[in-house]
C-alpha cells in the first residue's frame, strides 16, 4: 500500500486553509498549546512520545499483526520537520530506507468549508483537522503475485494495516481535540481503500464513488484503477470516459462534523446522484491499453 495523499500537488475543492495566526477562529487552550516553539520536537503532533504511540499500537493490535507477518523487531521513530510535518515510521530491526514498513506523516491545519455546501443561512464555522500529508506502508521481504497485483504507484507490497492506522489516527485525533482527519488520494483505488472509514466531503464525489465501487463491484481494485487511467469506464449519464478528480476525503471525530455528513443537504444530494450515475467497463479494451502503456511506463512512477 503507498498512498499519495495530502496537499503537494493538489489543489483543495471543498476548503480553503485558514491562517490560525492572523484569524480569531476560537482556539482552545489546548490547540496553543500543541504549537509552543518551546514544546519537544520528538512529539508525534506535539503530544505523542514514541512510548505513547508503541502504547497506542500495541492496544490496537498494530504491532501484534506486524508480528504475525514475522517482523518482531519494531523500532519507531518520531521526528517534525520545518514544514511542521510530523513523520511516525515504523522499522523492522534496523532503521534503514530498506526495513521501513510504514511511513506516516501528518500536519495540523484549520479550514473553512466551501458555503455552497451548506444551507443558505448556515453559520459556517471552521473545521481543525488532521491533514495525511503522506501514508505508505510495505512489506520489504515479499513479492507481488496475480492474487494481488502491484497497482499504479505502488513499489511494494502492503502490510495490511490500513485498518490499524485509521484507528491510530483516530486515537490521536481525539486526544488533541480535531474534528478529524483528511486526505487527498491520488489514485481511484486509494479513494476506495480509504471509503471503508472516509466520506468525501462534496456529496456528489461521495457518490460517484459509491456509484462506481456499486457497479463494477465484480471487477478488482487493480482493474478498476486501470480502467480511470486508460478511460474505459464510460459514465453512462455522460457517455464518455469516468474521470477521477481527486478531493478531500474526511473521517470525523467531532460530532458537529458527523452532524455535517448526517444532514438533510448531504443525504439528499448524495441519493440523488447515487441513483442517476451508472457505469461500464470495456475491461478488454482496458487489457489492451494498458498493455501500451506498460510499454513505456512503469507501473510504479504512474
Amino acid at each position: 500500500m503507498t498512498l499519495r495523499v495530502g496537499l503537494k500537488g493538489s489543489k483543495l475543492k471543498s476548503f480553503k486553509k485558514v491562517d490560525v495566526l492572523g484569524t480569531d477562529i476560537g482556539l482552545n487552550d489546548e490547540d496553543w498549546n500543541l504549537r509552543s516553539i518551546d514544546e519537544p520536537q520528538k512529539l508525534f503532533l506535539g503530544r505523542f512520545s514514541e512510548k505513547d504511540i508503541n502504547n497506542i499500537m500495541q492496544s490496537i493490535g498494530l504491532i501484534q499483526h506486524l508480528d504475525s507477518l514475522g517482523f518482531s523487531e519494531i523500532h519507531i521513530d518520531i521526528d517534525r520537520d520545518v514544514n511542521l510535518i510530523s513523520h511516525c515510521k515504523l522499522y523492522w530491526q534496523d532503521k534503514i530506507p530498506e526495513n521501513l514498513l510504514i511511513d506516516l506523516r501528518v500536519s495540523e491545519h484549520t479550514f473553512l468549508p466551501h458555503e455552497r455546501f451548506f444551507e443558505e443561512g448556515f453559520e459556517i464555522e471552521p473545521y481543525h483537522m488532521i491533514l495525511i500529508e503522506w501514508l505508505s506502508a510495505q512489506n520489504p521481504r515479499a513479492d507481488f503475485d496475480p492474487s494481488r497485483p502491484q497497482l499504479p504507484g505502488q513499489m511494494k507490497p502492503g502490510l495490511g494495516v490500513l485498518k490499524y492506522c485509521f484507528q491510530l489516527l483516530y486515537i490521536t485525533a481525539s486526544e488533541v481535540f480535531k474534528d478529524g482527519f483528511l486526505d487527498i488520494p491520488t489514485h481511484m483505488h486509494g479513494a476506495m481503500m480509504y471509503s471503508k472509514a472516509f466520506k468525501f466531503f462534496d456529496p456528489v464525489q461521495e457518490a460517484i464513488l459509491r456509484a462506481v465501487m456499486r457497479d463494477l463491484r465484480n471487477y478488482s481494485l487493480s482493474d478498476i484503477s486501470w480502467g480511470v487511467i486508460t478511460e474505459t469506464i464510460i459514465d453512462l449519464d455522460k457517455d464518455r470516459p469516468a474521470v477521477y478528480d481527486p478531493g478531500e476525503q474526511i473521517h470525523y471525530v467531532s460530532k458537529r462534523m458527523k452532524k455535517y455528513f448526517e444532514s438533510p443537504k448531504y443525504v439528499a444530494t448524495f441519493n440523488k446522484y447515487y441513483r442517476r450515475k451508472k457505469y461500464r467497463f470495456d475491461y478488454e479494451e482496458m487489457v489492451r491499453r494498458r498493455e501500451q502503456i506498460l510499454q513505456h511506463k512503469k507501473i510504479e512512477d504512474l
